[in-house]
């Protein structure tokens, strides 16, 4: 029996245990003091904590470190970044994020501070992490990474003149390390948020600077997006709608907008966004302000300075039709004046445009050679390919690596690259000697990329022997073990031009085929309530980001009259069998499975407001439009509908199950237990030997073979537009948007469906898919949007038909054929088998003369 420790040492324990429970006592209220000024709240809003320990002085002469905000202290409104593809987290050992804002002349002269609001991940070590905020290539100012349990906010003076007017680049980046872990999957702990609502440039409001050279200063919202409110004073005809939704678009253009958030109603008070006044003189008599406009003798476009009760309102207006078209075109053509800022920062959220048999460098891509001392090098960049690139596997683009590795590298150290969250290659590095690379080539295929914006991660994983030990204090650990050079290549290969159909990735990365058909596209409009018109219009001014240019819908409220391609936006109740039919899914599916949802509305309140950032949405890095508004189940509906309608809900995302199997007959219990082992021998002996015979298996190839013809039949038949199109297999119970499109042999008869419950799902839905993270995740078949976190599940097609968008040619044609041919592999199979029956046919009848004859 083992005895007990001796009275000292018992009394030394209680000790130690007493003084390490005080230790996290107090740790806790530093960490709740920091939280909205000691507030136990899960909401943001309050003022920021005061700093409890400030970072050590940097060098001299090198950039200031952040002041945070005390508590209490009165805060100026911050001008927000604007949203971009990757969101605002940094993750890893090393990353940094850059975002283009616009700034007048007037907002560049005066005094400015960059306030950064993040929370960071527990594991970041403060000791050793940093986060630095860059100004136009020039470095304001850094701190420590410490903000584990609390929002933190911290400010930096940025030196006169370093702002311009137009566009200036205002890059985060952060190099972090684990507090006890040193391993290579430690480093996917390490992440910084930042908080979007209270991160931006403290400057002056634009006022009476702002101007219709300079709209690209309008202010986004706390989500980053541009809130466009269409001003309404009653309902407006299928015309009046039509200009609407087109100056919407041409605000989308000017501002050069990643994510923008349209609403009809009344006119919207704050500095954030704009209030839009579309309409002829006429029908704009009596709205308020149009007497500042004075007499309109023409076409008419003014904007309207922010009041105290109102937001900047731009009205577009003329004596009749013709002259409010004329307007629209003009405000989608409207510039900065020359030399405002960098203008290469404008598309920044659009990544570098290629379209084929180009030669990049990393330095092209906006990528510095970089020297590391961690142990994963995370390298990201985007390139936008054409939106009638055909991905396939007829090509590859070839990565050309340029840089070095340190000695003594653990053996699993090699590089990664991922084509959009896909593993493309993995090369190892030599780990014993270290190696300098000039050109080493890493192909790519051409499958992984998608039409529209691609994204590309290089990650050295670079560990060592003496990451076991994890002493991040030891001076070895600072020697760099990896170096990436900018002159890194990438070649991209000549691209198959054509359009696959179905594919929503064309959708989304081009707006085809809206802007490629031949007839006039329209926008389906069922039912057109203020809720759906606003989801049409954040859609179409998403489009014509894509398309770089507005994209001249006739709206309608017919789906199935009319002639060109069709955008159909409605809630599911509102929309015809067969037109739900015409993309492939199955009217009664969706019904059944959306019963319980169509019936819900908006909570009132503050809760059913879109766009609220909680703690846990922070650290879970979920797109901010992406919360759906509170519901509530109306009272008309009954108790049992309710209660089948929130088991709907619980039910997980997945394919539709298939059909409950037919319950087996029972097996008989195994006699195993009471047999000898001679006897088990025996009877699999037995067993064996009683196994298929020759003619069996014979059998059993040909209708193997048999089965893969008719597969390569089918196959040839999808391809050549003989067969139907198949239903969509794929049902999301928890989605609450869908997006289809229907397989067609021409543009011009092509369908785009966006469809959800009811109405007010609708718009909160379309906002969130407009997110510059969730809209680039959009491809296949059919999407599945689950709205409240922003996630898509996908459905593939099975056959797609290529329909060509470039004058036709033999070297396009030639890709088009391999394309087509890795597309559908089953008749590549069959052709290469009848290929080898003709050959084999004919060197039979020429070799059946050959040689000496036996008669």
């Amino acid at each position: 029996m083992r005895g007990h420790p001796p009275r000292p040492v018992r009394r030394l324990r209680r000790i130690a245990r007493a003084v390490g429970l005080c230790t996290v006592l107090l740790v806790g209220a530093a960490s709740a003091q920091t939280f909205l000024g000691g507030r136990p709240s899960d909401r943001f809003g309050g003022p920021p904590a005061p700093e409890t320990q400030r970072p050590a002085t940097p060098p001299a002469g090198g950039p200031t470190t952040g002041r945070v905000a005390e508590a209490g202290s009165s805060i100026a409104s911050a001008r927000r970044l604007p949203s971009g593809t990757r969101g605002m987290r940094l993750s890893g050992e090393v990353d940094s994020l850059q975002y283009p804002v616009f700034l007048t002349p007037g907002q560049a002269r005066g005094p400015a501070r960059m306030r950064v609001s993040y929370l960071s991940a527990i594991s970041v070590a403060p000791e050793s992490s940093a986060l630095t905020v860059t100004v136009n290539d020039e470095k304001i100012g850094w701190t420590r990474v410490q903000a584990p349990g609390a929002v933190k906010v911290v400010e930096f003076a940025i030196p006169e003149g370093r702002l311009k007017p137009g566009y200036n680049a205002v890059r985060l980046s952060v190099n972090q390390r684990h507090r006890v872990d040193c391993s290579v999957e430690a480093t996917y702990e390490l992440w910084t948020q930042i908080d979007p609502s209270r991160t931006g440039l403290v400057v002056q409001p634009a006022g009476q600077d702002l101007d219709l050279r300079n709209l690209a200063a309008l202010e986004p919202d706390e989500s980053g997006a541009l809130p466009v409110r269409v001003l309404l004073t009653e309902k407006p005809s299928p015309k009046r709608l039509r200009r609407m939704i087109g100056a919407v678009q041409a605000i989308a253009l000017v501002g050069r907008l990643a994510r923008p958030a349209v609403e009809f109603g009344g006119p919207m008070a704050g500095r954030a966004g704009v209030n839009l006044v579309v309409g002829t003189a006429e029908e704009l008599r009596g709205v308020e302000g149009m007497a500042e406009l004075g007499a309109i003798t023409g076409p008419k476009l003014a904007l309207l300075p922010d009041r105290s009760d109102r937001a900047p309102t731009l009205v577009v207006t003329g004596l009749g039709d013709d002259d409010v078209a004329e307007t629209i075109q003009t405000l989608a053509h409207a510039r900065p004046p020359e030399g405002s800022g960098r203008e290469d920062l404008a598309d920044l959220t659009r990544g570098h445009e290629v379209w084929g048999g180009e030669t990049l460098s990393l330095q092209d891509v906006g990528v510095a050679s970089q020297e590391f001392n961690g142990r994963l090098l995370r390298t990201r960049f985007e390139l936008r390919l054409p939106a009638d690139f055909i991905p396939a596997d007829y090509g590859k683009v070839m990565l050309h690596l340029a840089g070095a590795s340190a000695a003594g590298l653990s053996p699993e150290a090699r590089i990664i690259v991922d084509v959009n969250g896909r593993n493309a290659a993995s090369v190892p590095l030599a780990y014993a000697n270290g190696e300098l690379f000039e050109d080493s080539a890493v192909p790519l295929p051409l499958s992984l990329w998608r039409p529209g914006l691609n994204r590309i991660d290089i990650s050295a994983q670079v560990p060592t022997g003496a990451d076991r030990a994890c002493d991040t204090l030891r001076p070895g650990s600072t020697q760099a073990r990896f170096l990436i050079l900018q002159k890194t290549r990438i070649v991209i290969p000549r691209l198959a031009r054509a359009v696959r159909n179905p594919d929503l990735a064309a959708v989304k990365g081009g707006a085809i085929p809206f802007v490629a058909a031949g007839g006039q596209p329209r926008l389906v409009l069922p039912t057109p309530d203020r809720d759906s018109a606003g989801a049409a219009a954040v859609i179409a001014a998403r489009l014509a980001i894509a398309a770089k240019r507005i994209i001249d819908f006739e709206v309608t409220s017919d789906a199935e009259g009319g002639r060109g391609p069709a955008l159909v936006v409605a809630p599911a109740r509102a929309l015809t069998p067969a037109t739900i039919a015409s993309v492939g899914l199955d009217p009664d599916r969706i019904r059944q499975g959306w019963e319980g949802r169509a019936e819900t509305v908006a909570a009132p309140g503050p809760a059913g407001a879109e766009g609220i950032l909680t703690l846990d949405r922070l650290r879970r890095n979920v797109p901010m439009r992406c919360a759906l508004p509170s519901a509530v189940m109306p009272l008309r509906l009954a108790d049992g509908a309710a209660e089948r309608a929130r088991e709907r809900r619980s039910v997980p995302p997945a394919t539709v199950p298939s059909p409950m199997p037919t319950a087996s007959p029972p097996v008989p219990p195994s006699d195993a237990d009471g047999a000898s082992s001679s006897d088990l021998v025996a009877k699999w002996d037995q067993r064996l030997r009683s196994g298929p015979s020759s003619l069996d298996a014979l059998a059993e190839v040909g209708n193997t073979v048999a089965d893969r013809a008719q597969q390569a039949w089918h196959a040839l038949a999808d391809g050549a537009g003989m067969a139907q199109a198949k239903s969509v297999a794929t049902f999301d119970s928890r989605a609450s948007l869908i997006v289809a499109q229907g397989a067609g042999s021409s543009l011009d008869a092509g369908v785009v469906l966006v469809t959800a419950p009811n109405a007010w799902l609708l718009k909160a839905s379309a906002s969130c898919l407009v997110d510059p993270r969730v809209w680039t995740n959009l491809f296949g078949r059919a999407a599945f949007l689950d709205a409240a976190e922003g996630t898509f599940t996908i459905d593939q097609p099975e056959g797609v038909s290529v329909i060509e968008t470039q004058p036709r040619s033999l070297s396009n044609l030639w890709l088009l054929a391999a394309a087509w041919l890795s597309l559908n592999p089953a008749i590549y199979v069959a052709l290469m088998m009848l290929v080898a029956l003709c050959l084999g046919l004919a060197t039979a009848a020429l070799v059946r003369d050959v040689g000496r004859s036996n008669r």
